[in-house]
């Protein structure tokens, strides 16, 4: 009877310890409600995932998520993630801003972005380099354009010389009324490096080219780390919106006028 229960206990303890393991292996590919994008394995048999939010990635600033799973299965937490995005034009080739993935322990997810400045097609065609504790894997990305009427994504060259990127990050969904506003904003240093800019002003402006008018109560973006600015803009009826903003250094203006387009 002793052998009997002790053994019994024991079946019990290893239910428990397996019920336990299961539910602390957190976010399942099924639970992740994200787009696969695709999948590769790495020279040390780690198991790259590549999510995003839509399967669709545009000319715009695009959220980039990687899951990682050791060859035993188990969620690998703490490795160096690296993004490279690359547009391949036969004759040369060019980067894009990019924001390095930080691990977030809710999803068991890296997360990170890519700014994709143009569209695969005749042009040319976009990989994206993960690269997992220095072992990279290269995957085939497919970006389309813009949706129609509108442009999150501009480059400029400013007074300075240099060349500027400014990415609309929020509002995802706008809505009539006061919306956050964020924007990403970088410089190109050379074909294939984009750091962000943490050292400007930014004055916004909204405009309804349609109907001629713009709107009241809007708040500038100021620098809120790595690159991100944030404000408010007050879009006052659906339809098409153009945000300008002037970009300043100090007291001096470096790019006058640069504009992204919404329509809703």
């Amino acid at each position: 009877m002793n052998h009997t229960f002790k053994l019994m206990m024991l079946l019990v303890a290893l239910f428990a310890f397996a019920s336990c393991s299961k539910d602390n292996d957190i976010n399942t590919d099924q639970e992740l409600k994200k787009a696969l994008i695709d999948e590769k394995t790495t020279p040390g048999g780690v198991r790259v995932k590549l999510w995003a939010d839509s399967e669709d990635l545009r000319v715009s600033w695009n959220k980039l998520y990687v899951s990682l799973k050791t060859s035993s299965g188990a969620n690998l937490t703490n490795a160096s993630v690296t993004y490279k995005p690359v547009m391949d034009m036969m004759t040369m080739a060019h980067s894009s801003p990019a924001e390095q993935p930080v691990y977030n322990a809710e999803q068991s997810l890296y997360e990170g972005a890519v700014v994709f400045s143009m569209p695969s097609g005749t042009m040319g065609s976009w990989t994206l380099t993960v690269s997992v504790n220095n072992e990279p894997v290269v995957f085939d990305i497919v970006v389309k354009p813009a949706a129609a009427n509108t442009k999150h994504t501009a480059a400029i060259v400013g007074s300075d010389g240099i060349s500027y990127t400014v990415a609309l990050i929020q509002p995802f969904k706008p809505k009539t009324g006061i919306n956050d506003l964020q924007i990403l904003i970088n410089k190109r240093q050379d074909m294939m490096n984009f750091p962000a800019v943490e050292d400007l002003s930014v004055e916004l402006k909204p405009e309804m080219p349609s109907m001629g008018h713009g709107s009241p109560n809007n708040v500038n973006p100021v620098h809120t780390g790595k690159g991100h600015y944030s404000g408010k803009v007050n879009f006052t009826m659906t339809g098409d919106w153009r945000l300008h903003f002037k970009l300043k250094r100090g007291n001096a203006v470096i790019v006058e006028d640069i504009t992204l387009d919404l329509l809703f």
